[in-house]
């Protein structure tokens, strides 16, 4: 039975949350007829096309087109056997009026010639605009145009068309409906039109009239006039529009109700306490079972999860979006270079004028004036180290760009700058600070309390902000033991007496490099991630903001070749960004590194593709045992490991270390893009 209709819908609900936007609608399309399908905006026109072409899941009932379910195998739906023009435009900005068409060309699988043919045709029947302007250039009218011939260009055995002729005048609208009489009975194509004038469907074969998401008539224009004896197709549907709110208000119940004036037009639909009322002049038949047509008919193949035709005119297309739009090539290319180049100049640096409260009991004057080295330090019969004005020896070791000495005439005061978040530390020196100091070293273990804790030099800290405090706190340390090591010199003391007695040796790295040499790593691995992302969502969300993702679907495109022709693009364009990101931190700022260079490209690169995820660049040492479990799990955190162990250490790819963050950036990658052709099959 379905064989002989072009689409057969029985008893359709779909629902958008708790609103039925299709309430059990029935409806049949014969072959090689044309359609109308009349209704107001938000009736639920367009959601039955969607569903009919297979972009729609239902809710209930059943859609055959073609006589095969929408989305199975053999069906042709989606695909070439259906030429489908959307309400929207659906058409991408950056093509030209014959980029669009040779697309949808392409997409069917049409050799170059056979479109180029259709092409000069449907030009001259649609009066298209010049080849060669750009779509985004041209007028809402213009748009339709090409939209209409899009659909055309592979004369389909189904043509499905959402208000084709909204802005197109009345000369070229006489032609469109023409023409599509003239396919019907040349090449019996079925069309199904919506529209909003309702008297041009006089035209058709076959119209349904739809309101709330239900059919109320389903018939020819002229036995549609002649068995309510009206002189238009609005008074028709005017009167049936008024008999459904009738029945509604009557609450009738599913009982069929035959209006014999209507020779059985009118009945009221079916099913639970909401009522409708349903017209039909030959009988719908809903008896049916689920039989697969199907298995009583020749399979026919599936359609390839990858084309050739397809693969390249999709490439081509992302291509043309991407080049043609300037500002995104000067964003995505530019980018990557700004990033890294802030990072560089704003991050991980030392820091530096922290300001310091010095308050010096010992001197006269806090700033020791005409300061000299000459004699502060000497060695006698008397004493193993005679010392000499030693705290304006030590504030001489202050003159660090990190530190901002700010001086006080008493403690109290400075102590209270630090309170007020004036100053970050205050460092105070005793009355006789030298001669208490010069007792320390002499007496050593046998030293008074007193004496020890005078001969000290005492800072109060503000570590609210524990990075600048950390900092100077480690930095006085630093300075402390120069200065010590200097003073224990001068007294013939033996070399390094004055270091701590911990002796480090660096293995990799100097102990001197600033953070930013940890975090470059990160910085490249976070960079690129995330620019692969932008890249690719960029076009996607354009393709469905714009209806051309799904145009494309129902046109036989498969969710493997959308992924796949974005990755190749990806991948392309993240070759020259990468380079970008080498360039500057390498050879622009001088980073040194001592694996190969193009081992760390590889890596970049790996994560460019790899896409979405969240990485940390904190030390995974620093975190507890099950968030570091976690964390390297993660697409960032071993990627990041071990571009620094190759920068830094200078491992090559057989060390694990190495391969083994690769090989979890891979893993990701393949996670993605699976996930992503999964989630592109099921999300409707």
């Amino acid at each position: 039975m379905h064989d002989d209709y072009a689409v057969f819908v029985d008893r359709v609900v779909k629902r958008y949350g708790q609103k039925e936007v299709l309430t059990g609608i029935c409806m049949k399309v014969e072959r090689g007829i044309i359609y109308g399908l009349l209704g107001a905006s938000g009736c639920g026109k367009t959601t039955l096309l969607s569903s009919i072409v297979g972009r729609k899941k239902t809710d209930g009932g059943e859609i055959w087109v073609l006589g095969g379910k929408p989305g199975e195998v053999g069906s042709g739906v989606p695909g070439p056997r259906v030429g489908y023009m959307p309400q929207d435009i659906a058409l991408v900005g950056e093509f030209t009026v014959k980029d669009a068409i040779y697309y949808f060309g392409r997409i069917f699988s049409m050799e170059d010639s056979l479109i180029a043919k259709r092409y000069r045709n449907l030009h001259t029947l649609l009066e298209l605009p010049p080849d060669d302007r750009y779509l985004k250039n041209c007028s809402g009218g213009q748009q339709r145009r090409v939209s209409l011939a899009a659909s055309l260009v592979h004369k389909p055995e189904l043509l499905i068309m959402d208000e084709p002729t909204v802005g197109v005048d009345p000369v070229l609208r006489y032609r469109i409906w023409k023409h599509l009489v003239d396919i019907t009975k040349k090449d019996n194509t079925s069309v199904i039109i919506t529209t909003h004038y309702i008297e041009e469907c006089r035209q058709a074969n076959k119209i349904g009239l739809m309101r709330e998401g239900r059919l109320l008539a389903e018939e020819s224009p002229t036995r549609l006039l002649t068995l309510f004896n009206s002189e238009t197709l609005e008074d028709v549907f005017l009167l049936l529009s008024k008999r459904q709110e009738e029945g509604r208000l009557q609450e009738l119940t599913s009982q069929r109700v035959v209006d014999d004036q209507n020779n059985s037009m009118l009945a009221n639909d079916t099913a639970g306490s909401t009522t409708s009322v349903a017209t039909s002049v030959s009988t719908f038949e809903i008896g049916h079972g689920s039989t697969d047509i199907l298995a009583k008919k020749k399979i026919l193949k599936a359609r390839n999860a990858l084309n050739k035709s397809r693969m390249k005119a999709l490439l081509d297309k992302n291509l043309k979006q991407f080049y043609r739009n300037i500002t995104g090539i000067i964003f995505l290319m530019t980018f990557p270079i700004l990033q890294v180049g802030v990072f560089m100049g704003a991050v991980g640096g030392d820091i530096r004028n922290i300001p310091l409260g010095i308050v010096n009991d010992e001197a006269m004057s806090v700033t020791c004036p005409g300061f000299s080295f000459n004699g502060t330090a000497t060695a006698t019969d008397d004493r193993a180290c005679q010392l000499r004005n030693i705290s304006c020896r030590f504030l001489s070791y202050l003159d660090h760009p990190m530190i901002d000495k700010v001086h006080f005439e008493t403690l109290e005061d400075a102590k209270d700058a630090v309170l007020h978040g004036k100053i970050v530390g205050a460092m105070y020196m005793s009355s006789n600070f030298t001669s208490f100091l010069e007792e320390r070293i002499d007496k050593g273990k046998d030293i008074e309390k007193d004496i020890l804790s005078l001969s000290e030099i005492k800072v109060w800290m503000d570590m609210s902000n524990r990075q600048i405090g950390a900092t100077l706190k480690y930095k006085l340390i630093d300075l402390y033991t120069k200065f010590q090591n200097s003073l224990f010199d001068d007294c013939d003391f033996v070399p390094g007496f004055g270091d701590l007695p911990v002796n480090i040796n660096f293995i990799y790295g100097d102990g001197d490099e600033p953070y930013t040499v940890f975090m470059i790593p990160g910085s490249l691995i976070t960079i690129m991630f995330f620019m692969g992302a932008i890249m690719t969502s960029q076009i996607i969300i354009t393709d469905r903001h714009d209806g051309v993702w799904d145009r494309s679907i129902v046109a036989g495109v498969t969710s493997l070749e959308i992924t796949i022709t974005h990755l190749v693009l990806q991948a392309s364009i993240c070759i020259i960004q990468t380079a970008e990101l080498l360039i500057v931190v390498y050879l622009i700022y001088q980073q040194e590194y001592l694996g190969s260079l193009w081992l760390m490209y590889l890596m970049v690169y790996l994560q460019g593709i790899c896409g979405m995820a969240y990485g940390l660049m904190w030390p995974t040492e620093g975190m507890p045992p099950a968030l570091r479990i976690f964390s390297r799990c993660l697409p960032f955190t071993m990627a990041i490991e071990s571009l620094r162990n190759v920068s830094k250490r200078g491992w090559s790819l057989d060390n694990f270390q190495v391969y083994s963050g690769m090989g979890v950036g891979f893993m990701w990658t393949v996670f993605f893009g699976v996930l992503s052709v999964y989630l592109i099959k099921k999300k409707r």
